[in-house]
């Protein structure tokens, strides 16, 4: 009781902080600021999210989870002059011009998505456009690509990862001498793939929001808006083609994990039945070895009552040891068929 009170005592706390934390827009964020050629303006400027909203045409309620130190849900909020990007512990602004990216004091357990952005936004803005469908896009859009691009890599990478581990490990669940540690590799395997299933889902979810949407898709060219040219609802066809492919790449990760899910829960399966059978075997084992035991332990006892330093009448006769220890032997073979029938005759009952 002692420990359950002082579990919700700390959930009080911890939740009277955070709540306070939200409404408080006064809290100051660590930002970097990304100029049109992906080159750093300012490597770290503190701010808060009262002075943000103002600055980038945001409501404060827009930035209210900004800071969340968890992944959080991933989603796209388009406004009329910047677009905010929230994909798990990726968190910036897009400008038609420029690039806030919010520092969040990542854990080491998490994967830093943000280093991934930024060397790859920087990596496509430095070396220019290119050729194909990435030259016709505005600076905006590069850097929703490079960002929704950053979260596929990660994830891709991650599962590529976990992959070749559970292939390493269903390749040695066929070795009984490794066969414990394999399953707990697979149970760790199976939280891990669950994971990317999950976040797959989630990325898909948002992607799909912003698909389903036309208004949100065309607003999202915010250069041609900013030049007096706003998009009608209709006209959104690169948008629209760009989150397309990100969202089947998610889904062929997403059937990808869940397959690999299914193989590493059978093989989880067949393990824990293999020793669940090895289990059963030593039970009836050792039961088999205690009914013997039985049998010659009551076999001693009347030996032994023969072996007391009384008058038993037996000393003259010249069978009596032979006759003895007869006995002792069929009691104890009979009495240990008897209970090896009995066994046998449960073991049945239950299968």
């Amino acid at each position: 009781m002692e420990k359950e009170a002082s579990f919700n005592q700390n959930v009080f706390n911890l939740s009277l902080a955070l709540s306070q934390s939200r409404i408080n827009d006064a809290m100051e964020l660590r930002c970097m600021i990304l100029g049109p050629d992906g080159s750093i303006k300012e490597s770290e400027v503190r701010t808060t999210r009262d002075d943000l909203a103002k600055q980038w045409g945001l409501d404060g309620r827009d930035l209210r989870n900004v800071d969340l130190v968890s992944e959080g849900i991933p989603h796209l909020l388009v406004r009329p002059s910047v677009t905010f990007i929230s994909m798990f512990t990726l968190r910036l602004l897009v400008r038609a011009h420029g690039v806030l990216l919010f520092l969040l004091p990542i854990e080491d357990c998490h994967v830093k998505v943000q280093d991934v952005f930024l060397a790859d936004l920087q990596s496509r803005l430095q070396h220019g456009p290119g050729s194909g469908v990435l030259a016709n896009l505005p600076f905006e859009l590069r850097v929703v690509d490079a960002a929704l691009a950053s979260v596929i890599a990660t994830l891709e990478a991650e599962h590529t990862l976990i992959r070749r581990e559970v292939e390493d490990s269903l390749q040695d669940s066929t070795r009984e001498d490794v066969v414990y540690s394999v399953l707990r590799g697979l149970q760790d395997h199976r939280k891990r793939l669950v994971a990317i299933q999950q976040r797959a889902g989630q990325f898909r979810s948002a992607l799909r929001e912003v698909l389903e949407n036309d208004e949100d898709m065309a607003a999202m060219f915010l250069t041609d808006r900013q030049a007096g040219q706003p998009h009608e609802v209709d006209d959104h066809l690169k948008v629209e083609y760009l989150l397309e492919a990100y969202y089947k790449n998610t889904d062929a990760i997403a059937e990808s994990a869940s397959a690999l899910l299914g193989d590493v829960e059978r093989t989880t399966e067949t393990i824990q039945s293999i020793l669940a059978v090895r289990r059963n075997q030593i039970l009836v084992f050792g039961a088999q070895l205690e009914i013997c035991m039985l049998g010659f332990a009551v076999s001693t006892f009347v030996a032994g009552l023969f072996g007391m330093n009384v008058v038993k009448f037996f000393e003259e006769s010249t069978s009596a040891f032979v006759i003895l220890v007869g006995v002792c032997v069929i009691g104890t073979v009979t009495i240990a068929k008897y209970g090896l029938w009995k066994l046998n005759k449960f073991r049945k009952l239950r299968l």
